[in-house]
C-alpha cells in the first residue's frame, strides 16, 4: 500500500478545474454509507418518557416576580430602636408557584411573597404578565395561598394541578420538580424521595412546624414554591429549601400538611392552631430503659402548663406520651406537629407511660395563649462563691432563701435547691437544666435545701437515671439524665 502524502498542486502540472472538484464531492456522497450506518432499529429497552407528564403539568406552573421595600423585611423593633429610615430603592425576588383551582388560586412559599408590595406572575411560560394577591400565608410552615387577578387571557378556566397523597409516598419513589431556578423558567428535574419526615431542618435559620420530604431532584434558588410531582402528575409537595453546602439535598413541604392549612388560609388568611400545653424532651437511649421503655420512643413531658389542656387531662411531668390520637409517637418531634394541626376544640385520646405503666387520657385541645411580649428580660441570676458542686453533673446549687425567692417570684414557703450555675456542655446542660431552676424532688425524695439535693444525688448509683422535679418560672418541670 502506498503511503499517503500531502497533495501538492504544483507537482500535478495543472490547475484544478471546478468540474473536477464537483465530481469528487459527488463521489464522496455516493459512498457515505461506507463510513457510517443509518439506524432504523427500535429502542431495545423500553424506558417511559416524562414528556407527556411535563406537557400536562407545566401549563399550571407560575413564574413569580415580587417587589418590596427593603425596610419591609426589617425587624420593626430594630427599626424603632435604631431609627432606621426607609430606603429609596426596591427589593426584587423570584420564585415559583402552581395553580390548584380553575378560578385562579395558587400555592407558593411564604418566603417567596413575604413583605411583597407587588406580585407579578407568568402562567405556564406564557408572555402575559398578570398581578396576584396574597389570600393567606403561614410563616410556621412556609406556605402561602395567592390568587391571580382577572381572567385567563387564553379564555376558559385556569389550568391547574391536582393534589395527591404525600403519605402514600415511599422512599425511593420517583418525583419530578418543576420551577424557575435562577430565572430559567419551566425547568424540569427528576429524582427520588430520599427521606421523609425531616423535622430537624430550619431553612435560613427559620424555626417552624416542618415535616419535610427530602429529594435529590435538582432544586435551586428560584425553585421555591414550585410543585414536586409524582409520576401520575399529582402534586405531592411544595419545593421549599436546599442544603446549600451539599448537592442533591432538597426539601419539600408534604402536600397532606398543606391540605390541612388551606381552609384557614382561604377563609381567614391565617392558620388557627391547636395547643396541648406541655414542654417535652427527647427520649434518648440513655433515658429509655430508666423510664421503662424497651427502646427510645415517645415524648417525655418536662413541663405541664397550669390550667392548660394537658393539665386538665391529668398529664404530669415525667410522663412519656407514646400515642396521640391513635398515632404512635416515635420521636418527640412528632408531638408538636400533631398537636398543632389536629384542631382547636377536638378531644383526642392519649397513651402515657407513667412509672413504667401504660395509662390512658383524653385531652381537649385549645388555642395557644397569646404571648404578651418577648422583650422582658429573664430574672437576673448571680453566681455566689462557695456553692457546692453537685458531683459531675456540671451544676452549682444553693439553698433557696428569701432573696432568691423574691428574684424567682416564689412563695415565702417554697423550699428547694436552686441551680445558680450550669456548665456549658455538661450533662446537666444537655438535659436542659437552667440557672434559676429550683429542684424540689430527686427520684421520689423531697429536696428542701442544698444539702438535701446533694444527699439525694449521692444515693443514686453511677449510670442510673436521675429523675428531677424542678420549678421553672413557677411551673413544675421534669428533667431526667443518667448520673455520670
Amino acid at each position: 500500500m502506498k503511503s499517503l502524502v500531502p497533495f501538492d498542486r504544483a507537482r500535478c502540472g495543472r490547475a484544478w478545474r471546478p468540474s473536477v472538484i464537483l465530481a469528487l464531492v459527488a463521489a464522496v456522497g455516493a459512498h457515505a454509507g461506507d463510513v457510517w450506518t443509518e439506524s432504523t432499529a427500535l429502542p431495545r429497552v423500553a424506558i417511559p418518557s416524562l414528556a407527556p407528564l411535563v406537557k400536562d403539568s407545566e401549563t399550571a406552573v407560575l413564574s413569580i416576580d415580587v417587589e418590596s421595600d427593603v425596610n419591609s423585611s426589617l425587624d420593626p423593633r430594630a427599626q424603632r430602636l435604631f431609627r432606621l429610615e426607609a430606603p429609596d430603592f426596591k427589593q426584587r425576588g423570584q420564585g415559583t408557584g402552581f395553580l390548584i383551582s380553575p378560578d385562579g388560586y395558587a400555592l407558593t412559599n411564604h418566603h417567596v411573597v413575604e413583605g411583597a408590595q407587588k406580585i407579578r406572575v407568568r402562567v405556564g411560560g406564557r408572555s402575559e404578565v398578570l398581578a396576584a394577591t396574597v389570600i393567606g400565608d403561614d410563616p410556621r410552615t412556609d406556605v402561602a395561598l395567592i390568587k391571580l387577578d382577572g381572567k385567563n387571557p387564553a379564555g376558559g378556566p385556569w389550568p391547574h394541578l391536582s393534589l395527591g397523597d404525600s403519605d402514600a409516598l415511599q422512599v425511593g419513589d420517583f418525583v419530578v420538580a418543576v420551577g424557575n431556578p435562577f430565572g430559567l423558567s419551566q425547568s424540569v428535574s427528576l429524582g427520588i424521595v430520599s427521606a421523609k419526615s425531616r423535622r430537624d431542618i430550619a431553612p435560613s435559620g427559620r424555626q417552624g412546624l416542618y415535616d419535610f420530604l427530602q429529594t435529590d431532584a435538582a432544586i435551586n434558588p428560584g425553585n421555591s414554591g414550585g410543585p414536586l410531582l409524582n409520576l401520575a402528575g399529582d402534586v405531592i409537595g411544595i419545593n421549599s429549601a436546599i442544603n446549600a453546602s451539599g448537592q442533591g439535598i432538597g426539601f419539600a413541604i408534604p402536600v397532606n400538611l398543606v391540605k390541612k392549612l388551606l381552609p384557614d388560609l382561604k377563609d381567614k388568611g391565617r392558620v388557627d392552631r391547636s395547643w396541648i400545653g406541655v414542654a417535652i424532651q427527647r427520649v434518648g437511649p440513655e433515658l429509655a430503659s430508666g423510664l421503662g421503655l424497651e427502646r427510645p420512643r415517645g415524648a417525655l413531658v418536662s413541663q405541664v402548663v397550669a390550667s392548660g389542656p394537658a393539665f386538665q387531662a391529668g398529664v404530669k411531668p415525667g410522663d412519656v406520651i407514646v400515642k396521640f390520637d391513635g398515632r404512635l409517637i416515635e420521636d418527640s418531634s412528632d408531638l408538636p406537629l400533631l398537636a398543632a394541626t389536629t384542631g382547636v376544640g377536638r378531644t383526642v385520646p392519649l397513651e402515657l407511660l407513667r412509672d413504667g405503666e401504660l395509662r390512658s387520657a383524653k385531652v381537649k385541645l385549645s388555642a395557644p395563649p397569646k404571648v404578651e411580649s418577648d422583650d422582658d428580660d429573664e430574672p437576673r441570676r448571680d453566681e455566689r462563691a462557695g456553692k457546692a458542686e453537685a458531683g459531675r453533673l456540671g451544676i452549682r446549687v444553693d439553698t433557696l432563701d428569701d432573696e432568691l425567692r423574691a428574684r424567682l417570684e416564689l412563695t415565702a414557703k417554697q423550699k428547694g435547691a436552686v441551680i445558680v450555675r450550669v456548665q456549658p456542655g455538661s450533662p446537666a446542660a444537655e438535659a436542659g437544666l437552667q440557672p434559676g431552676d429550683v429542684v424540689v424532688d430527686v427520684n421520689g425524695a423531697g429536696v428542701g435545701d442544698r444539702e438535701g439535693f446533694v444527699t439525694a444525688v449521692d444515693r443514686v448509683a453511677t449510670g442510673k437515671l436521675l429523675k428531677m422535679l424542678v420549678l421553672r418560672g413557677g411551673s413544675p418541670t421534669f428533667v431526667a439524665l443518667p448520673k455520670p
